[in-house]
């Protein structure tokens, strides 16, 4: 598919005012050359979103969100670049043909992927038809709104139902001009072995479509009204080209935006808990399909969020899996509470029995962190007034609180565990250190480890010194395409430290390749990453002097080649140490000549 033309892009950006689009979605007051109002992409009480009428951008100084009227309407509407530009189109009364609405990235998308998706899209539409406006689907439309799912529900979560006939979406897929390969690599329809028609895989089952990050429809949970014997009550989708349960969250496309304005994500098992939970007035629920929680998993909640609440069933199997989760947690980025239901429940019985409030400020509101948790689930079980039990309870908590706590939190859970064994926090404190060295000992590094750089923290603009440098160094390269080519040309190749400053330069590179000439409202459009759109439109809307523009970039440079270097050296000394403490003299040695020729190069700089 063609791309829509620039000019149509330039078009339909000047005759959009960013100051009439935002006022329809947010109050705004004028207060002095911009305007301001309460950001929609986080909850707050004084305005900190600013609109500028002048550069024709936005900025949130809460949330540091950021762009321009197309990229506020991709972020609000969590809609790809294609369709916002044609939305825009049509408010501006600006003609924009527009194919395909998924936009770049179903460009790249292989034909055959298409074609799952098409297949899949077409599928969602019918089981809802049938769900209703037929007969057939009555009873499973009354066994929904039974369980409280309202129009709006079904319509938002697309739920639909599949008819008991064993083919009849396998004929409607064939006259759509799909072949019976095409159907079964979806997952859609099953082929006999021995030969025969294709029958449909699912039938007679309330169908709930589960999507992919944008949103495409990518594969069907089909759940039984009645549970015959024998027979699954759940009937998921087969992996496909275009479905891996490992690399999918229920409900992400919808969680991302109310994400950023309830500032975390709520963490289920299953869709029900989902759904239940959104009409329970919770709209950033997410659940994982059956399956372990990925590092695939962790790489989306911590794109649209920096925390989680995990929020399992109540039973046995509830808490290992929240157990599992919260582990998963402990050295990421993305900080992890978990909300624990009483009784036994799962969220959907916890709402259905005591109401969406209750569940929203008594569980969800009131989360335990990751060592509390750790601590109640050490205690299930145990009987307290049993030495043997108090010791191995003890145990484990010393396990977990070594190596894992600051100071305030080290007294804290210690004092706290005195209390529920009456034994005095002196001797729990003494045993904690036995446990805490014991870690230390344990904690050899391998190989791999040791030549591992120091991770980079990702997440919002840190304001420390190098970060400010790298902000005003991309701030010159993103407005001078001069500065841009002085620097790719040079020996110093990509000068940045921080990987999302990083990204946005192998980007820019891409860009200027592409377009010759600077326009950070084109660039930013270009970037698939909110978080990398939002760095650059803070940094466009920054002040910068025309004067002594060279002195000033490289001044940068020299800043940050300086902290990397910093950084190179604090790794080498630590891998010394921990060399040494293996009694690895050699190797200790040979980092020790490094770090003296890096504190040479250093005092270069």
């Amino acid at each position: 598919m063609k791309r829509i033309p620039e000019e149509k892009i330039e078009a339909v950006r000047s005759a959009t005012d960013i100051v009439g689009l935002i006022g329809e979605y947010v109050q705004l007051t004028k207060r002095g050359r911009n305007w301001f109002g309460l950001c929609p992409f986080h909850d707050e009480n004084s305005p900190s979103f600013s609109v500028s009428a002048d550069k024709q951008m936005f900025h949130c100084f809460g949330c540091g969100a950021g762009g321009n009227a197309i990229t506020f309407v991709m972020d609000v509407e969590n809609v790809p670049f294609t369709e916002a530009v044609a939305k825009l189109g049509v408010r501006a009364g600006v003609e924009v043909e527009v194919p395909d609405t998924e936009g770049s990235a179903r460009e790249r998308m292989p034909e055959s992927h298409r074609r799952l998706i098409d297949a899949h899209t077409f599928a969602a539409e019918y089981y809802q038809h049938l769900l209703l406006n037929t007969v057939e689907g009555e009873e499973a439309l009354e066994y929904l709104r039974g369980r409280g799912f309202t129009d709006g529900a079904i319509e938002k979560f697309g739920v639909g139902y599949s008819l008991g006939n064993s083919d009849s979406l396998a004929r409607l897929l064939s006259r759509k001009g799909f072949s019976e390969e095409e159907m079964e690599e979806a997952g859609l329809v099953i082929r006999p072995e021995h030969g025969g028609s294709p029958f449909d895989r699912f039938r007679n089952r309330i169908m709930f479509p589960l999507h992919d990050a944008n949103g495409r429809t990518v594969a069907f949970s089909g759940r039984v009204i009645e549970k015959a014997e024998n027979e699954p009550k759940y009937l998921n989708s087969p992996e496909t080209p275009i479905f891996n349960k490992g690399e999918i969250l229920y409900n992400y496309h919808n969680a991302r935006l109310a994400a950023r304005k309830s500032g975390n994500v709520i963490l289920f098992e299953g869709f029900m808990d989902v759904i239940s939970a959104d009409l329970a007035g919770i709209q950033s629920g997410v659940a994982i399909m059956g399956t372990a929680l990925s590092d695939k998993h962790l790489s989306l909640l911590g794109r649209i969020t920096r925390s989680v609440v995990i929020c399992t069933d109540g039973d046995n199997a509830g808490w290992e899996a929240a157990r599992r989760f919260s582990r998963l947690f402990k050295t990421g980025r993305t900080e992890a509470t978990v909300a624990v239901i009483p009784d036994g429940m799962d969220p959907d019985d916890y709402i259905r029995k005591h109401g969406g409030e209750q569940f929203r400020e008594q569980v969800i509101g009131q989360p335990h962190t990751l060592l509390s948790f750790a601590m109640m689930y050490a205690r299930r079980g145990k009987n307290l007034n049993n030495e043997n039990d108090i010791l191995q309870y003890i145990h484990e908590v010393l396990e977990e609180l070594a190596g894992n706590t600051t100071p305030v939190e080290r007294d804290l859970y210690l004092n706290q565990l005195s209390r529920e064994t009456g034994v005095s926090a002196e001797a729990l404190t003494a045993q904690f250190r036995k446990a805490e060295a014991k870690n230390v000992r344990a904690e050899k590094p391998t190989p791999h480890k040791q030549e591992r750089p120091p991770e980079k923290p990702a997440g919002k603009t840190r304001n420390t010194p190098v970060s400010r440098a790298e902000r005003i160094l991309l701030s010159h390269i993103l407005r001078d395409g001069a500065v841009f080519a002085g620097i790719r040309d040079s020996e110093e190749g990509n000068p940045f430290f921080h990987d999302e400053y990083t990204a946005i330069y192998v980007n820019l590179a891409g860009f200027y390749e592409e377009f010759g000439e600077p326009d950070v409202h084109r660039f930013a459009e270009s970037l698939q990453d909110p978080e990398l759109r939002r760095i650059v439109m803070e940094t466009a809307m920054s002040e910068l002097s025309d004067e002594h523009v060279g002195e000033e970039v490289q001044d940068c440079i020299r800043h940050i080649r300086k902290y990397r270097i910093e950084m190179e050296i604090r790794e080498k000394m630590q891998q010394s140490r921990e060399a040494e403490k293996l009694h690895d003299h050699l190797r200790a040695l040979e980092l020790s000549k490094q770090i003296i020729e890096l504190k040479k190069s250093l005092s270069a700089v």
